[in-house]
């Protein structure tokens, strides 16, 4: 477990080091980052998305070639409207198709279709090529474990709140490598990539419902808040926004919009270029972001730090930096 009598200096979340501050926030921007980078990718090569993916995949590899569409929602962390039409998106295309479900006339099921089927095996290349390029390429083999390592004892304190595993007892529980298809990566390799997925996943979705319900603010609402918050000019360009969140335009404007039909922020023109659009954040805005911050702290050292030994949070931090430094540079790009 982690020590309690280190002696803490300031930071912007209240009640973490600088150490930890950092720590948190190589993670954040790797996930982030490795996630839109993956998108990308399967976009540009296949028009779907990661989450696509998945669906297809485990439509594919369910038993009867079909899932339930409320199963697939919950299986994804979605809503079941946004899972609606996900489904919607891909039966257009022919992958996949719906029907009653044999066992519940009430339920609905999707099927895989066998051009689905087809583009899952070509999409899973791509996937692996750039979970070995943008994940793996950057660490060296024990940094490979210790992501998964640490991701992996994050999870376990999501599952099982309150019980910690350590020494020999945690080396013997971790699991081995995923049973799944990744063309030219090895067990250890798929053992980094499942635990840095399933954690992410799990503690995204944890600190997103524990602010919506204490603080009535999404993860992405107190993220953007707390970032044109300390701008220095009051203001930040919604291009900016975008860059440092791994979010598209479209994505950037969404969020904003709902935020300032929230009396949150204000969007306007830039000073000195009026054709750029920046954001500012509102006297109500800073009233709500300051007790959401605090939350927002308290959960990170809840469900990520304290899963952790100090060392074990700066080095899964040091390993993440490596993997979002060549993302945020560009070099990580795909071309």
């Amino acid at each position: 477990m982690q020590r309690r009598d280190r002696p803490r200096t300031g930071s912007d979340l209240p009640g973490l080091d600088l150490a930890e501050r950092q720590a948190w926030h190589h993670y954040l921007d790797a996930v982030l980052r490795f996630d839109a980078v993956l998108n990308r990718l399967l976009n540009a090569e296949h028009q779907l998305s990661v989450i696509d993916l998945r669906v297809l995949d485990i439509l594919a590899k369910s038993a009867d070639g079909f899932a339930r569409m409320g199963d697939l929602a919950d299986a994804l962390a979605v809503t079941r409207r946004q899972m609606t039409k996900r489904i919607d998106r891909l039966e257009a295309r022919g992958l996949v198709r719906r029907e009653g479900d044999p066992q519940d006339r009430r339920g609905v099921v999707a099927f895989v279709a066998e051009d689905g089927r087809q583009m899952v095996d070509r999409a899973r290349i791509s996937y692996a090529q750039g979970v070995a390029t943008y994940l793996l390429g950057p660490l060296s083999a024990r940094q490979v474990s210790t992501v998964a390592e640490n991701c992996w004892r994050i999870n376990q304190a999501l599952i099982a709140p309150g019980r910690q595993d350590s020494g020999a007892a945690a080396e013997q529980n971790f699991p081995e490598a995923p049973s799944c298809y990744l063309p030219g990566i090895d067990d250890a390799g798929k053992r980094c990539w499942h635990q840095f997925q399933e954690a992410s996943v799990a503690l995204f979705r944890a600190l997103h419902e524990r602010l919506l319900d204490a603080h009535q603010l999404a993860l992405i609402d107190v993220l953007l808040l707390d970032r044109i918050a300390k701008s220095t000019a009051d203001a930040v360009p919604m291009s900016t926004l975008g860059e440092e969140f791994a979010l598209t335009p479209s994505g950037v404007t969404q969020h904003i919009a709902r935020l300032e039909s929230d009396g949150l922020v204000h969007r306007g023109p830039g000073q000195g270029d009026r054709r750029r659009v920046v954001a500012r954040i509102t006297a109500p805005g800073r009233a709500r972001l300051g007790p959401a911050l605090y939350g927002y702290a308290k959960e990170i050292r809840r469900l990520y730090l304290d899963p952790m030994s100090h060392q074990q949070a700066i080095a899964l931090g040091d390993a993440c930096r490596r993997i979002s430094v060549p993302l945020k540079s560009g070099t990580g790009r795909p071309v």
